[in-house]
């Protein structure tokens, strides 16, 4: 998960409000699906949300954003006046340039030459894998695929970077705990002394319980019964800032589950490690509000992907086989491919919306107590009036046939206001033309808002599905009336 900023505490239940946007939203969810499928939701639209503090970063008459050309085609396959038009099947991949969101760099440091500091205790079966991941995932090629493009290097540990406390494990530990554990202990009591590239991976024992805001007695709330996988944050112990990584061992999860987690929290500790005080990778383009109400303001690398059953998986590489997560690449997506990274064996598929039609649109977030209106890219309506939104068929490579294509106005859409209350979507009934094709068709999705959110929305996302396909795939629409 991404980083807890309430408190300082970062989490594998992400709290975020829209760092690229500026904002911080009152909401915190869980990320991380593991590679059995226990901490996550299906492979289409976002995990469990539960309450907290944190940073993350429906058109009139039915026009679109041409800017009021009449008529005449363009290259992007559709007619300026919103109508696709015909098209054959492309030959080149992808059949359009991509509208793609970036996670964006907000200027913070990320770590450059990481050392991996496994912390488990002596009562834990599983300490020595927890060891040998930490002593591998830093010279493979899965570390380098997923950090490389954001300038993190190979991250190194080995013997005497194991830490094993021989001390009974606790029952339970808040996050305040933890952060007073490393803080207390870091470069001290075996230990080794922290730099600005150290990461402490804290691997709770089986049976020691996690808890957010204090105690139960004092109103924190489980993290295991909220879905979390993993958090991490930053600290400061002899003037040195460092991050560090919490992994619980929450009782549905394996070894497996809990490593899985760890290469989530790994990669998100290395390209944003000091998310309070200097936060680096983390948050949607500006355009790109709807990819972050898609991720339900989940949005570290990590967690850009975590909400994909197909991401989770076992790598074959020789000297590291470890179950892991697929992590965001910009580069990836900017090219068309699938976002997540190690690339799976197989076409990537989905369909686009077209930058030159869409609108500049405002969102309220004020109902969620960021107190900020912001604008992004999407489309204008008004109440009970259609808009007609033409969408592009895309692959990165032929597919064995086409594939098919549905919309969902979705009410769990994982928005709440400041106190954790859920914020309802708007409603809207949506209507595509042609819902099957394959790279270079293209399709008109037609939306009616028959009510807005009080963020002066609808949210709804379109999926492709390809018959045999390990992965879905979506493409995340917001429809305003301002």
């Amino acid at each position: 998960m991404g980083a807890r900023r309430s408190s300082a505490s970062k989490v594998w239940l992400h709290s975020y409000g829209v760092i690229g946007f500026g904002l911080v939203l009152a909401s915190v969810r869980c990320g991380g699906s593991t590679s059995s499928g226990l901490s996550a939701g299906d492979d289409g639209g976002g995990a469990s949300s539960s309450s907290g503090a944190g940073s993350s970063s429906g058109t009139s008459g039915g026009g679109t954003s041409s800017g009021g050309d009449d008529g005449g085609t363009v290259s992007d396959g559709s007619t300026r006046d919103g109508a696709a038009r015909d098209a054959q099947p492309s030959g080149t991949y992808p059949a359009f340039p991509v509208d793609t969101p970036q996670i964006v760099n907000n200027g913070g440091s990320v770590l450059s030459a990481p050392v991996v500091v496994t912390i488990t205790w002596s009562s834990d079966p599983d300490a020595a894998k927890y060891d040998a991941f930490g002593d591998a995932i830093g010279a493979s090629k899965y570390w380098h695929t997923i950090n490389g493009e954001y300038q993190v290097g190979a991250a190194t540990s080995g013997a005497s970077n194991h830490v094993s406390i021989t001390t009974p494990a606790p029952q339970s530990m808040s996050d305040q705990d933890l952060v007073n554990f490393v803080q207390n202990n870091a470069g001290q009591n075996g230990w080794p002394a922290p730099t600005a590239n150290t990461l402490y991976a804290v691997y709770l024992a089986p049976g020691t319980a996690l808890y957010f805001g204090g105690a139960p007695d004092a109103g924190g709330q489980d993290a295991c019964a909220q879905g979390v996988g993993g958090y991490h944050d930053q600290a400061t112990a002899g003037g040195v800032s460092f991050t560090y990584a919490i992994m619980p061992h929450c009782s549905m999860f394996s070894a497996n589950d809990v490593i899985t987690s760890a290469s989530h929290e790994f990669n998100e500790a290395a390209t944003d490690p000091y998310p309070s005080s200097g936060p680096a990778w983390v948050g949607f383009d500006a355009d790109h509000l709807n990819w972050e109400f898609f991720n339900q303001f989940q949005d570290e690398l990590g967690d850009a992907c975590e909400n994909y059953m197909a991401s989770y998986y076992t790598e074959t590489e020789q000297g590291f086989m470890f179950p892991v997560q697929r992590q965001w690449s910009n580069k990836s997506a900017q090219e068309g491919h699938n976002p997540c990274v190690p690339l799976m064996n197989e076409p990537y598929y989905n369909v686009t919306t077209f930058p030159a039609h869409e609108d500049k649109i405002t969102v309220d977030l004020t109902p969620t107590g960021s107190g900020s209106k912001v604008q992004t890219k999407g489309f204008k309506a008004a109440l009970n009036q259609p808009v007609t939104i033409p969408i592009g068929y895309f692959s990165d490579q032929p597919t064995a046939g086409p594939w098919t294509i549905s919309a969902t106005v979705d009410t769990m859409w994982g928005v709440t206001d400041q106190n954790g209350n859920n914020i309802n979507n708007g409603t809207a009934t949506v209507t595509i033309d042609k819902t099957s094709g394959v790279n270079g068709d293209t399709a008109n999705v037609t939306v009616t808002p028959t009510a807005f959110s009080s963020l002066g929305i609808v949210y709804l996302y379109v999926t492709s599905v390809l018959p045999g396909a390990q992965a879905h795939h979506y493409l995340p629409i917001l429809v305003s009336q301002n």
